[in-house]
């Protein structure tokens, strides 16, 4: 059984754990981190291969770039994924019956002329 919404379970090593609590957008990375690490991710595994086929880099250098490119790629894969936790969580609740009456349909008539010339 889930605890009601934003309580904290306590887990076996010490940490709690929440459940359905909302995502606070200023308390992770924004998208200029998420463009910084994906445009450096894909700088360097295009290097990789022209480090082996035309520059003829060294071994250690090219595992080198292919373990900072895998570590990049696990950053830029966790920012995304929080990036779309928050923004699916921000359309969601915008969803749904609001409380309150309901707003008036305007309809915008293209027969006049503005000005009403």
């Amino acid at each position: 059984m889930r605890p009601p919404r934003s309580q904290a379970a306590p887990s076996r090593n010490g940490l709690s754990i929440r459940y359905n609590e909302d995502l606070d957008p200023n308390e992770g990375p924004g998208f200029g981190c998420f463009v910084t690490q994906a445009i450096l991710f894909a700088v360097i595994l295009l290097l990789i291969p022209l480090g082996v086929f035309t520059l003829h880099w060294p071994i250690w250098l090219l595992v080198g770039l292919l373990v900072v490119d895998t570590v990049l790629l696990f950053f830029v894969s966790m920012t995304s994924v929080f990036l779309l936790r928050v923004f699916f969580a921000d359309r969601r609740r915008g969803r749904g019956r609001r409380i309150g009456a309901a707003h008036q349909t305007r309809s915008i008539s293209t027969d006049e002329e503005p000005g009403g010339g």
